[in-house]
Order: C-alpha cells, then structure tokens, then sequence
C-alpha cells in the first residue's frame, strides 16, 4: 500500500518516538495535498482544522483526547464535505460537451459521483493520519487512498465530461451492437454506458498508478 520503508518504519517505531512524529507530519503533508486538489476552499475548513491538532500532538502542545475529538468533529463533517464539493461543481456546470449524445444524462451523474468520491476519500484520508496518532500502522495506506481520490477527481472532472469520450463510446457501441455475432440483449445504450465506464476505469487506474508513484518520491525523499 505504500513504500516499503514506510510500512517498515509505521510497524517498527514506538508510539510517540521520533519516526512516529515524523511519519505523522508526512501523512498530514499528503492529506493537505489532496484536500486542496478534491476539495474546494470553501469545504475543506473542518477537516483542515482537525489536521491542524494533529500537528499540535506531534509537536507536544496537545494531548490524545484532543486529537480524538477533532477527528470525530472531522468525521461528522465529511458529509457535508463533499456535498459542498459536489454543490461547488453544479454550480460551475456539469457538462462540457458541445453535442449531445445519448449518455449525457448518465455521464453527467458520474461526473457528481466521481467528484463526491474524490472529496469524501480525501477527507478519509485525513482521518486515518489522525486515527495514526494512536496507531501508526494507520498511516500506511494514507498514499494509496489519496491517489485513488486524485484519480476520481481527474476522472470525474476530466474524460467523464468529455464530448469526444461520450461521443467515442457510442460510435464503438452502434458498431459493436450491428456487427456480425453480437450477443443478444445488448441494446447501443447498454454498451454505449459500459464503454464508457471501461474508458474511465483505465483512466483512473492510470492516474492512480501515476499519483502513488508520485507520493513514493515524496515519501522516499521525506523519510531520507
């Protein structure tokens, strides 16, 4: 889930120790990456303020029950999170495709699925560098799950609001619908949707791939 010296050092310090402060800061240092990518400015004020004890506990100025409840106030606010974040891309407009296809309407929900995914991940991903004062082994898949969330927001944000990729599903789906030995029952919108989500799955695992080799490099060099 993450660099091999990371998982190394998570299950090997002692709580409290100075490999443990340290990964802390560097889990912290990811999550405020990615909440300012997911997240607009406006919504990510809760759980930003809750990293913040984080930092205080690292640095000595405030204790476990502190830390506790500020992760359970993050934790309350992550709903509201990411319908700020949704709110925030309706309110910029869903679709940017010129013409219409025939997957305007699914595509235009996935784009508000994607985007809620990516914030609430996000968020999650801070709450684990949290839930990591107490157990630093939390920390481990904190990369993993930012990436995955950088990966929903492109996504969502990116090919998914695409004319061109709407359009490409369904010209592959009208010919694979008319070809020769085509199985039954699959209608041009069916395949055209399934298409689609094949586009965007291979999207999405590329940007992931590429954003946890890009925290790997962070990592390496921080634990250095």
């Amino acid at each position: 889930m993450a660099p091999r010296e990371l998982e190394r050092a998570a299950r090997l310090c002692s709580p409290g120790d100075a490999t443990h402060r340290g990964l802390l800061y560097i889990g912290a240092t990811l999550a405020r990456r990615g909440l300012s990518i997911c997240v607009p400015p406006g919504a990510r004020a809760p759980v930003l303020a809750a990293l913040e004890v984080g930092d205080a506990w690292v640095s000595g100025q405030a204790g476990e029950h502190a830390v506790a409840k500020a992760r359970s106030n993050a934790f309350n606010a992550v709903m509201a999170v990411e319908r700020r974040t949704i709110d925030a891309v309706r309110t910029a407009g869903l679709s940017a495709a010129k013409k219409r296809t025939l997957i305007d309407a699914h595509a235009e929900s996935v784009v508000v699925r994607y985007v809620g995914l990516s914030a609430s991940y996000a968020s999650g991903a801070a709450l684990l560098v949290l839930d990591g004062v107490a157990d630093p082994t939390q920390l481990v898949p904190v990369a993993q799950q930012l990436a995955g969330a950088i990966a929903y927001q492109s996504a969502g944000l990116g090919p998914a609001r695409s004319a061109d990729v709407r359009a490409s599903a369904c010209e592959q789906a009208e010919w694979e619908a008319e070809r020769q030995g085509a199985p039954e029952g699959h209608g041009v919108g069916a395949l055209a949707v399934q298409l689609f989500h094949e586009y965007l799955g291979a999207y999405w695992k590329d940007r992931s791939d590429a954003q946890r080799a890009y925290f790997a490099e962070f990592i390496e060099w921080a634990l250095a």
